[in-house]
């Protein structure tokens, strides 16, 4: 498998021509996310996010230390071009290739027992229990009680069938879909939503690329982290 290069873009989850308004907006969004006295998490994996965003900011907000830092990551990226290549050939030159591991995703597992949910289930108690159905692995059952909560208007629901759908979880990989749904949910507060929506503008995927809505996003998200902490 070849060697993964990690960027400071891959910190701030911002593409490598984005703007500096971009830039800004993301790593604020990501401060109020992983601010070791708001992040709900573990704090030392907070303290360690946020030095490693800080360290990331502090270069590519800096034009000359982002160009030494592109120049870097071409760089690595052609030696990893190279050492493919050289792969290429010792695969042709021995005549055969390591034999493939059995794929062990679609293996089969353990049948869990659990009550269905009560009819009378109100929506959080329904999102819980697809929450849970999703972690089993159950997604057709998840996917569907997301959707129903999704039509009623459910925020956390929506942005669940956001990932769903940009991830390509139990259904085909749907960018359009996927920002439809956090969309829906952006505009209601979800804060996670509005992070996501920020990289479809950034990124151009599902939607038409627009710097100047993914800043707008990045700043609700920021700003809905701090109102809600």
């Amino acid at each position: 498998m070849d060697n993964i290069i990690r960027t400071h873009y891959d910190n701030l989850k911002v593409t490598r021509d984005a703007p500096a308004s971009v830039i800004k907006a993301a790593y604020k969004a990501l401060c109020q996310t992983f601010h070791p006295d708001k992040f709900q998490g573990n704090r030392e994996e907070a303290e360690r996010v946020i030095k490693l965003v800080n360290r990331s900011y502090a270069v590519l907000i800096d034009p000359v230390k982002r160009e030494g830092h592109n120049a870097w990551i071409r760089e690595q990226e052609a030696k990893a071009k190279a050492k493919r290549q050289s792969e290429k050939t010792h695969v042709h030159e021995t005549g055969k290739a390591a034999e493939p591991q059995p794929h062990q995703k679609h293996n089969a597992q353990p049948e869990h027992t659990q009550q269905p949910p009560p009819s009378s289930a109100n929506s959080e108690t329904l999102f819980q229990y697809a929450c849970d159905l999703n972690d089993r692995g159950r997604l057709a059952e998840a996917f569907s009680i997301y959707h129903q909560l999704s039509d009623q208007g459910h925020t956390k629901a929506q942005f669940n069938l956001g990932v769903m759908y940009d991830r390509g979880q139990y259904v085909a990989q749907d960018y359009a879909q996927a920002v439809a749904w956090y969309q829906k949910a952006a505009e209601q507060g979800n804060a996670n939503a509005q992070y996501n929506l920020a990289l479809k503008y950034q990124m151009g995927q599902g939607i038409a690329k627009d710097d100047n809505q993914a800043a707008y996003w990045y700043r609700r998200a920021a700003e809905e982290a701090t109102a809600k902490s």
